[in-house]
């Protein structure tokens, strides 16, 4: 059953635009759908939790950067098919994009999204459509205090 979450497009740091773009040749030999994308991510704050645990594909570590060659052979990406919505705009096939060093990684209601230019300005709200089997559930974010010895 598809869910539907509403959101708001956030301002990013402008760093996707670059990252992003170094990536898409890795991405065009293993997942080539997102190469229809603009080579930027859309930040998204979500109204509600969501947390990813099968997504439709994940790279290998991939070696874009060459920072990443010497650690642990790369950066694992993660791909969910979805469909965005921004206000005023037609709804577009997209893709939440997880990276594994983002530093969005452990925030269950910021995404990252892959999605084809769209020509909107500002922080407008938005909509996306998860495709896959979706449960509602609790989110627990504790204290992630550290255990230290005495």
């Amino acid at each position: 059953m598809a869910a539907y979450i509403e959101g708001k497009v956030q301002k990013g740091i402008g760093e996707s635009s670059n990252t992003v773009k170094e990536q898409m040749p890795f991405f065009k030999k293993c997942f080539p759908e997102v190469t229809c994308c603009k080579a930027a991510t859309i930040n998204i704050l979500l109204e509600k939790p969501l947390v990813v645990l099968s997504p439709d594909f994940t790279t290998e570590p991939l070696p874009w950067h060459p920072a990443f060659k010497m650690v642990k052979g790369g950066e694992v990406f993660k791909f969910l098919r979805i469909k965005l919505q921004i206000d005023g705009f037609e709804e577009v096939k997209a893709w939440i994009y997880k990276a594994q060093f983002s530093p969005y990684q452990d925030n269950p209601y910021y995404i990252e999204v892959l999605a084809p230019k769209i020509n909107f300005t500002g922080t407008p709200k938005c909509k996306i459509t998860v495709l896959g089997n979706c449960n509602e559930g609790y989110v627990v974010m504790g204290e992630s205090k550290r255990n230290s010895a005495s």
